[in-house]
């Protein structure tokens, strides 16, 4: 069976959290990492997203915190598909961010 030509892994059945371990992240990207690989395949809203990356700050995190975690994700989506992951987005209500394997959109078994 052959593997993602991005990651080597197959589609699906690779494990995120081993794959991080090639990358450099900063820490508020090794936290938001955190954050959508326990939600692996699902949709977080923006505060989800906030309030995990920022759980362990005694100040919850920076007072414009939206506003960084949008900042941060560019650099992020960048770093996460040289390893074959993305984060997907969906806009308005009832939308939000998941991670997802590259061109398949399907999220990783556990």
């Amino acid at each position: 069976m052959s593997g993602c030509p991005c990651c080597g892994f197959r589609d699906g059945s690779g494990n995120p959290l081993e794959i991080v371990k090639t990358l450099r992240l900063t820490n508020t990207e090794r936290a938001m990492f955190g954050v959508f690989a326990r939600s692996f395949g699902r949709f977080l809203s923006s505060r989800e997203i906030v309030d995990g990356t920022y759980a362990n700050d005694p100040n919850g995190g920076p007072i414009n915190a939206d506003n960084c975690i949008a900042v941060a994700l560019v650099k992020f989506r960048k770093k996460l598909g040289a390893v074959g992951l993305e984060i997907d987005a969906v806009p308005g209500p009832g939308g939000g961010r998941r991670m997802v394997w590259a061109k398949t959109g399907r999220a990783a078994k556990k």
